[in-house]
């Protein structure tokens, strides 16, 4: 479970590229206690932390991920987009990525996004980096949107603590939770209801919110009951 009110989306994306080494860096120079970022397959099976299924939006590229390897991500310049102070930011496979934040100290919500991937390409070898390289499950959430990639955690390793991502929340949100022993529901703040909250909670999971970037509109998400934020902007909940 998280030890802290407050985790720093796709490493601190407000101050660096998100789902950037320097974006973890920065975190933990601002004193962030958790990070979250995303792990996604390239076509040879190379998993790197990046949250699209293309390069378009924050590398100087164009075409879908599945159209690179381990080489070509190597040319991509993924900070440039973001600020000059970046230029020449390379794309971070996940084991740098694990392997960093173990360094650092901070706790990491991992969040697998399959695309049209399956979870033997995507998923498989990534606990076997978390096994190679992390310490302290205690400090490690894996979460994600597709259920496929939840149970194969859950079936592979059942140790693990997993957390359920929804946009909107079904009906069925508890079965499918209590099917792979979810720990938390990661949930839009824009759509969450109060009994939503109540009843997630009177289950026993923990509720996180994303990407509210302003305190202001969370401030009775609070009161409900909700755990935790999950938001480009950390250093605004100083007061959290």
């Amino acid at each position: 479970m998280l030890t802290s009110k407050i985790m720093a989306h796709r490493g601190l994306s407000s101050l660096a590229p998100e789902n950037s080494l320097s974006a973890l860096k920065k975190a933990a120079e601002e004193g962030c206690q958790w990070v979250e970022i995303d792990a996604v397959a390239c076509g040879d099976g190379t998993i790197v932390m990046w949250h699209d299924n293309s390069v378009d939006r924050c590398s100087d590229g164009t075409g879908l991920l599945s159209d690179h390897n381990a080489t070509s991500i190597t040319a991509l310049d993924c900070g440039a987009w973001f600020s000059d102070l970046f230029q020449g930011e390379k794309m971070a496979t996940i084991e740098e990525a694990i392997v960093l934040i173990q360094s650092l100290g901070l706790g990491l919500n991992l969040e697998f996004k399959l695309y049209e991937n399956s979870p033997e390409k995507v998923v498989a070898p990534v606990l076997a980096l978390l096994q190679k390289h992390w310490e302290d499950l205690d400090k490690l959430i894996i979460s994600s949107f597709d259920q496929a990639a939840l149970e194969y955690c859950h079936n592979h390793q059942p140790e693990l603590q997993l957390g359920k991502l929804y946009d909107e929340i079904p009906e069925n949100w508890f079965a499918q939770m209590q099917s792979i022993n979810a720990v938390s529901c990661h949930c839009n703040y824009k759509l969450l209801q109060k009994v939503q909250v109540e009843a997630i909670k009177a289950a026993g999971y923990e509720v996180y919110c994303y990407t509210p970037n302003d305190p202001e509109l969370v401030k009775a998400h609070w009161g409900w009951g909700v755990d935790a934020i999950i938001t480009d902007y950390p250093q605004r909940y100083n007061h959290v």
